[in-house]
């Protein structure tokens, strides 16, 4: 959780409560006063409550609470949204707990450090929610909300013929999901397809982008909550609803008033060229088959099978292009894969050294027998002069001014005239 500091001020200025997960609160009197000055200049020409002031580096999100100023302190990037929600759960938790000491005229400082571990409770409730948010458009709810919709989506996925669930807005926000990443895509397309149309109230879809012998269910919850679920192939549609008819009527009683919505940060995916080849990381790796740890149930959650299989032809011998081959995995959901385990460093991209093991006359005569083009002639000639097994292909194709891609698909031509360094 990125919170860099919480203060509690009296409007007048005078600081309360003072919280930094990182050590030492920064925040000091003279900059607490400042704070609680801005807050009343707002409202004194109009302007009402304010809610968050920006600066280069960070944002202070405002709660008032009768005379007290309740302001988190979190990065220029983060949502305001999710950090509102956490300032107002702590400002009721505040005056709940001191309610008899804050009616006193003089209050020492010292008398709330022990509310150091309310902060962390709440903050441990909501630890999750920013990781979430990375990704896809969420809705989010309190926790004790959240668990509860979690509660009844686990008992729905108890149910024979039942796999995976999802609960989404009509517009496409995610409250929880267990759905793998393709098939959450597949379900919000639907959800968006279907938005127009007179449809019943649950249906049932197949795909061949699905994993096989499944289908994707949906069902209308509320005019604007919608279930998702991954069901096999062979279980009727009239069932299915029928299981799970109960707990369908829990969901749609949860109260949705206080949900926020918040649009994903944009994150770059890398891109990967089809004949990039990349090697795993063994010690790494292993965390990711390990059912116990963390990384392995994050790593399932978001691409089950299908990014073992991917994980699993990381070999540092095979090209993206005969890994989507293998797999069977294509496009966007592999990048997504690759570039998940590259960031973290699961895998790394090899680098190749490309060296020419001969430039002789039977070189030349193996090349007129493959008869390379006019222009990629033109770049192997241009090329051959740093293809001594101390040049990346990266460099070279920089050095002569030719994409990358472009020159390995010439060099490869070559056969076994090039030797491929790492």
């Amino acid at each position: 959780m990125p919170v860099k500091e919480i203060i509690v001020l009296r409007r007048g200025g005078t600081p309360l409560f003072n919280f930094s997960p990182e050590g030492a609160p920064k925040l000091d009197a003279l900059v607490a006063g400042f704070l609680s000055a801005q807050a009343g200049f707002a409202e004194e020409i109009g302007e009402g409550r304010i809610q968050v002031v920006t600066f280069a580096e960070n944002k202070f999100v405002y709660e008032s609470q009768s005379d007290l100023l309740f302001i988190i302190v979190i990065g220029q990037d983060d949502d305001e949204n999710i950090y509102r929600m956490i300032i107002k759960e702590i400002a009721q938790a505040f005056v709940q707990q001191y309610s008899e000491i804050l009616k006193k005229s003089v209050i020492s400082s010292h008398l709330f450090m022990g509310f150091r571990e309310y902060v962390m409770e709440i903050l441990g409730k909501y630890d999750k929610i920013p990781e979430i948010q990375q990704r896809y458009p969420t809705a989010i709810l309190p926790p004790e909300i959240l668990q509860k919709i979690e509660e009844l989506l686990n008992i729905i996925e108890g149910k024979p013929g039942l796999l995976r669930t999802a609960l989404l807005t009509n517009d496409g926000f995610v409250l929880a999901s267990k759905l793998q990443q393709h098939e959450l895509e597949i379900g919000t397309r639907q959800i968006r397809q279907s938005r127009n149309m007179e449809l019943p109230s649950y249906f049932a879809v197949s795909q061949t982008t699905l994993e096989e012998g499944t289908k994707l269910f949906v069902h209308q919850v509320k005019s604007d909550i919608v279930l998702l679920a991954i069901i096999r192939e062979d279980m009727k549609v009239g069932r299915c609803a029928e299981v799970i008819s109960p707990l369908i009527y829990g969901i749609g009683n949860i109260d949705y008033s206080t949900m926020v919505k918040v649009q994903p940060k944009t994150k770059k995916t890398e891109a990967f060229s089809e004949l990039d080849v990349f090697a795993s990381n063994p010690t790494m790796e292993s965390a990711l088959f390990a059912e116990s740890t963390g990384q392995a149930k994050e790593f399932d959650n978001l691409f089950g099978n299908t990014g073992r299989d991917v994980l699993q032809a990381v070999d540092g011998i095979s090209t993206v292009e005969e890994i989507r081959t293998r797999t069977g995995v294509h496009g966007r959901q592999l990048s997504e894969i690759l570039s998940y385990l590259s960031t973290r460093g699961y895998i790394r991209r090899v680098l190749f050294y490309p060296k020419l093991v001969s430039s002789d006359r039977r070189f030349l005569a193996y090349l007129e027998t493959v008869g390379l083009p006019r222009d990629e002639y033109k770049i192997l000639e241009d090329a051959k002069q740093f293809c001594d097994g101390n040049n990346t292909t990266t460099d070279i194709s920089q050095r002569i001014g030719v994409d990358e891609e472009k020159l390995i698909v010439v060099l490869r031509k070559l056969g076994e005239n090039v030797e491929w360094l790492t």
